[in-house]
């Protein structure tokens, strides 16, 4: 009994101990970026996945305006695609590998029109292996692997928003 008492302190010594190491070295868990700009309002395709995850996150920050007019910086998002070509084949010439390829166009400008950041491309790829004998499983990953780049694609969309200057 005592010694199972002594363990759990010993253990919780550690745990405490590793949290005050870790607070000291700086070690910080990523956040929210923080935006500089008032609000900020999202043109985009309808159906853009990326658009809702864009709005969502502006809307958590309370920085999302809910008109053109009402917003000092207007995101403009194009089209999305999507395409997933062949990588490799076996000697049977069947595909052991695809890779997938994310696009989307992205440019910010101010209330006044004035661009702020230019049309740029962001494009993102995966690559994975593929089995004609797991092709459930392959075509799960493949959405997976497709949900991955969208949110990466978010990520470096609100990085660069984050370097805004009006």
């Amino acid at each position: 009994m005592r010694r199972d008492i002594l363990r759990n302190l010993f253990g919780l010594a550690a745990v405490i101990g590793l949290a005050f190491a870790l607070a000291g070295c700086g070690f910080q868990l990523r956040g929210q970026t923080a935006l500089p700009f008032s609000a900020a309002y999202v043109v985009a395709p309808e159906n853009s996945r990326v658009a809702i995850a864009l709005r969502a996150a502006l809307s958590s920050q309370k920085k999302l305006a809910p008109a053109p007019d009402a917003a000092p910086v207007r995101i403009t998002l194009g089209k999305e695609s999507y395409s997933k070509s062949i990588l490799a084949l076996s000697g049977g010439g069947k595909v052991r590998e695809y890779r997938l390829v994310y696009r989307v166009q992205l440019s910010v400008a101010n209330e006044f029109g004035q661009i702020l950041v230019e049309p740029t491309e962001i494009r993102l790829s995966n690559d994975f292996s593929y089995s004609d004998a797991q092709v459930l499983a392959k075509e799960a990953e493949e959405v997976s692997l497709n949900r991955s780049m969208e949110q990466d694609a978010l990520r470096q969309i609100l990085r660069r928003l984050s370097y805004l200057k009006n």
